[in-house]
């Protein structure tokens, strides 16, 4: 046998004298056992099919270059390898099969950019990411679960908003496929807009991130879609007590490389809550909490280089109730409410390499909505994009990448308001519609933003990465550029120890209501990262990071404008500041998994030169995150627990009666000076799963907040302010789930 395949393998070396074409032999084994596998069909992209023999063995004759090959196997699921077939031939390629449902996907969440490798690099398993307990199957909630991340928004704000390093939210990014999106979670934060399976790679960069991102002084979230070729079809269907689901992606074309996928769902707990809801609360729902998305995608593998994707994704919540409880001190605060959130956006991408050039293409077109009507008040805005981006790196020599990028984005919005001034940073909630002044505001506004940026790669030793870059980014609006220079170095030590630093120059445009106003500049932000890796054994890791974030220019409103002018009360005064430390000790075996995550940070500010410091709405001293989860047989039962310090707020210490109103108003006590109670709580999960000859049956119990410790969001106050109780989020949320998946 040895003889023949010497001898075999020396006509396949000495065919591509005559055809043009290079040996690619190699062996396909069971990714378990590791035992050959016999009888495994391996087809080519030429149309070249080779059948492995008993010992696994397989030879193929192809062309030079990259290809990807479709490999199968009775038994086993089918794969689509990726080979980079050199001169003169791979003679030792290992092929990997596994049985249905033996294998993990993954999902990687990077704390920065990926080039150099950023402090507190994290690989997490698609199957692990959608079985943390408290998440509901859902990837992008656990994110909420990483260190950096607020566990709490400042009172006021709603649930469900990403907190990163002590940064308001509009300080931070989401993107999908390289174009931003507006909103990462559904009403009340329970799911995200994008399921789990859809999803490819999740890219958190909290803070030190690369020139190739911009627009954000706080982090940013890169979401990238499913793209693995699949050779059959497959996808699932769901029904829980949050939502119903459905998932499928199929070939259409295996020989032209065009594919299909798409997802659909729809809430499920707007038919639950009103039914929980006591008739105390005086609220009657006219339309209960509910919200749709849906994803669909095209892939054309036009070839072994270029991959064409068209993509379409919407998203829909509404909210609509009547309140008929009434404040002697706002009136008009009764009666309809209303509250709905829209986006689209139809992306199109094209990615080509070869030859040391990769190059990503993408456009997109979309739309969004925000709207809220309280009885006779209402604040609408609609909005349109239209966005062109494209990344190209080039890898020069061995050691050398170089990088550039550029985008353009066309951005219209069109803002309707009838409504009181919204709060700034720092400010309470108001405490009476009623009395407070309404703004009453009609325009169009041209929020157009152009940006460029240069980067390399460079590694002078095997041990050492260094990136640096140069961003560009012009705001059309206010007529204002930035310049931001970034660096990031990684620096292996030995074996087990690697330590990085980051640091550069961030700035952001104007959102909400700051961009009204045409003479403003962007915030602009410098952050600083230093962070360190261990490998302590096999499957576990520490890792720590230090950041420190200098904030400049930041939006603040000037009390004699908003008297007068309050559209144009906004003025760049503001300095402010977030540091901290991060920590992660991570595990993961055959049959557990879990983490340890603690971040201790403070975010603080000054308005103005002649104001005293005070905190950020956004602080959170501690948050403490323990995940763990094991799996046996058939069965998968997992905790978490988590303690984070409550988000501050400014406490009411007293009243005054307007006698010309009739109405108390509160008095405040210094900004920020107070906190909400600490939030701690458990969440359990349990999964377990049923496999039949061609169709695979799983169900969960998924339990939020176990012993019901309600989250704390703000107060409510009697008419005269004497008295207070506590608004919470819904302490105790099961979630029971039946899937099935072909």
């Amino acid at each position: 046998m040895q003889s023949l395949r010497r001898v075999t393998t020396l006509a396949v070396l000495l065919w591509p004298a005559v055809a043009a074409a290079e040996p690619l032999e190699g062996t396909v084994f069971d990714g378990i056992t590791m035992e050959p596998i016999a009888g495994a069909t391996l087809t080519a992209p030429d149309g070249s099919v080779a059948t492995t023999d008993k010992i696994g063995h397989f030879i193929l004759a192809l062309e030079a270059g990259p290809l990807e090959l479709v490999v199968t196997a009775p038994g086993y699921e089918p794969t689509i390898e990726s080979v980079q077939l050199v001169e003169g031939g791979i003679l030792d390629q290992i092929i990997i099969l596994f049985t249905p449902g033996a294998a993990g996907e993954i999902i990687q969440v990077e704390e920065e950019a990926p080039l150099p490798p950023p402090p507190g690099k994290q690989n997490l398993r698609r199957e692990e990411i959608s079985k943390i307990p408290g998440t509901r199957g859902d990837a992008l909630t656990a994110v909420r679960s990483l260190p950096g991340v607020g566990s709490t928004p400042a009172a006021g704000n709603g649930p469900g908003q990403i907190v990163i390093r002590g940064a308001a939210p509009e300080d931070s990014k989401i993107t999908l496929d390289g174009i931003e999106i507006p909103i990462l979670y559904h009403f009340f934060g329970l799911q995200s807009v994008l399921p789990t399976e859809f999803i490819e790679n999740i890219e958190f960069l909290p803070g030190g991130f690369g020139a190739e991102e911009g627009r954000a002084t706080g982090g940013v979230i890169n979401i990238a879609t499913r793209a693995e070729a699949v050779t059959e079809a497959e996808g699932f269907a769901e029904l829980s007590f949050i939502n119903l689901a459905g998932f499928v992606q199929a070939p259409i074309s295996v020989e032209h490389g065009v594919q299909i996928a798409g997802a659909i769902r729809r809430s499920t707990i707007d038919l639950i809550l009103p039914v929980v809801i006591p008739d105390s609360a005086n609220l009657a729902f006219t339309t209960a909490p509910q919200y749709y998305d849906a994803q669909v995608r095209l892939d054309w593998r036009k070839s072994d280089h270029d991959r064409v994707t068209v993509m379409a994704i919407g998203s829909y919540d509404l909210l609509s109730l009547l309140n008929d409880n009434i404040n002697p001190n706002d009136p008009d605060f009764r009666g309809s409410f209303e509250n709905s959130t829209s986006f689209t956006r139809l992306i199109t991408s094209w990615h080509h390499a070869k030859d040391g050039v990769d190059n990503r293409l993408v456009g997109a077109f979309g739309t969004s909505g925000f709207s809220v009507d309280i009885a006779d008040n209402f604040l609408r805005a609609n909005r349109l994009t239209a966005e062109l981006r494209d990344d190209v790196a080039w890898k020069a020599t061995k050691r050398l990448k170089l990088r550039a990028g550029g985008e353009a984005r066309f951005d219209r919005r069109d803002v309707a308001v009838r409504f009181p001034m919204a709060p700034a940073e720092g400010e309470p909630p108001p405490s009476s519609f009623s009395i407070l002044p309404t703004v009453e505001y009609n325009e169009i506004i041209h929020a157009n933003v152009t940006a460029a940026y240069v980067a390399s790669d460079f590694q002078p030793t095997s041990s050492t990465t260094v990136t640096s870059g140069l961003r560009f980014d012009y705001y059309h609006h206010i007529a204002e550029p930035t310049v931001s220079p970034r660096l990031q170095v990684t620096q292996a030590i030995g074996d087990d120890w690697t330590a990085r630093l980051a640091m550069g120059r961030y700035s952001r445009g104007l959102e909400f209501a700051e961009s009204a106003p045409t003479d403003l500049d962007p915030e602009i932000a410098y952050q600083y990262v230093l962070g360190a890796e261990h490998d302590l054994s096999e499957g576990v890791t520490a890792e720590a990071s230090l950041f420190y974030t200098d904030r400049r220019r930041l939006v603040v409103v000037d009390a004699l404008r908003a008297q007068t002018d309050p559209i144009n009360a906004y003025v760049n005064r503001g300095v402010g500041r977030s540091f901290g430390g991060e920590a992660l000790l991570r595990a993961r075996t055959d049959h557990f998994f879990g983490w340890l995550a603690y971040t201790l940070s403070r975010s603080d500010r000054i308005d103005s030169p002649i104001a005293a410091q005070r905190l950020f709405d956004f602080d959170q001293t501690h948050n403490l995150i323990a995940v763990a989860s094991y799996t046996w047989g058939k069965w998968q039962f997992g905790g978490k627990w988590q303690y984070a310090t409550g988000t501050p707020l400014t406490p009411v210490v007293g009243s005054l009666y307007l006698s010309d109103l009739n109405a108390f108003i509160p008095i405040y006590g210094g900004v920020n000076t107070a906190r909400l109670e600490a939030t701690h709580q458990l969440d359990l999960r349990v999964d377990r799963s049923w496999t039949f000859n061609s169709w695979k049956l799983s169900a969960y119990l998924d339990i939020a907040n176990v012993y019901a410790h309600a989250q704390v969001l703000g107060y409510q106050y009697s008419y005269d302010f004497s008295e207070s109780e506590p608004i919470t989020q819904i302490p105790f949320l099961p979630a029971i789930g039946v899937r099935g998946e072909m």
